[in-house]
């Protein structure tokens, strides 16, 4: 729930589970709660809040610790520390599971580091890192992926790049959009809309005829990705994304890949 933006029943079910935990030592399922707190008051904007619910996950004489699901906040806690102002204090707890990461091959440790220090860096560091993380093989992780490109087009945008930042910005969308995550998707319309996109009325229009998968593999073309390429990013192979494209192409009223982007929306 949380990670989708709905909000209040994430905070519901968060007491819910913390009552069935109390007294009990389910460490995993507090760490659980204090990450669903802390998601949903990142996506409130409530950042001091969201720092130290997730904090809490870190802290091994918390009750809310536990070894491997802490592994699951990383991204967070490190983003509401850069937003409430908590940089320099949550540097440490990064620094220990940088070292440990040397040694553990978790996936979800290495993905949530990489967006960590991206979000953390200075502006002279920023953009390699957030290129970096992009670079990794995000097939299987496609709400991580849409994350990175939103925070990495929100700083894009505050950097004065605004006509770059759109790019990641509307790769978000298609992502959060075909995964359910509402409220996640608003914030990137939000982002688009700021960057000079009139995005809400082309979107609408497009996904008013198109399935999900069709709009995803519609914005993928539109960015100039093969069939091949596509295929390889979807798990689909080439002549199922011809077929889609195929069915596409009327529903938009258009007649080739070159009229996707003004079809789905600015450049």
């Amino acid at each position: 729930m949380a990670l989708r933006g709905e909000i209040d029943q994430a905070e519901a079910i968060a007491a819910d589970a913390e009552h069935e935990a109390r007294g009990r030592r389910l460490n995993d399922l507090l760490a659980c709660v204090q990450l669903a707190r802390g998601l949903a008051a990142l996506y409130a904007g409530r950042y001091t809040e969201a720092y130290e619910a997730l904090r809490r996950l870190f802290n091994p004489a918390d009750s809310a610790f536990h070894l491997t699901e802490r592994f699951h906040g990383v991204m967070f806690l490190a983003e509401a520390a850069a937003r409430a102002g908590r940089a320099e204090d949550v540097r440490p707890v990064l620094a220990a599971l940088e070292a440990e990461a040397v040694t553990t091959p978790a996936p979800t440790l290495h993905l949530h580091l990489s967006y960590a220090r991206a979000v953390l860096a200075g502006d002279d560091e920023a953009e390699k890192l957030f290129l970096a993380a992009l670079r990794a093989d995000l097939t299987r992780w496609p709400w991580l992926r849409a994350r990175l490109e939103l925070a990495y087009g929100v700083w894009l945008r505050r950097q004065r790049r605004v006509a770059e930042s759109r790019q990641p910005l509307r790769s978000a969308l298609t992502t959060f959009d075909l995964i359910g995550a509402v409220s996640w998707a608003e914030q990137a319309r939000s982002e688009l809309r700021a960057a000079g996109e009139r995005v809400a009325a082309q979107e609408s229009a497009a996904q008013s005829v198109l399935s999900a998968q069709e709009l995803q593999i519609a914005r993928l073309a539109a960015e100039g990705l093969s069939n091949r390429e596509i295929g390889e990013r979807l798990y689909l192979s080439p002549r199922t994304v011809g077929s889609h494209l195929y069915r596409v192409f009327p529903k938009l009223d258009i007649t080739s890949r070159a009229q996707l982007a003004a079809r789905l929306g600015p450049g």
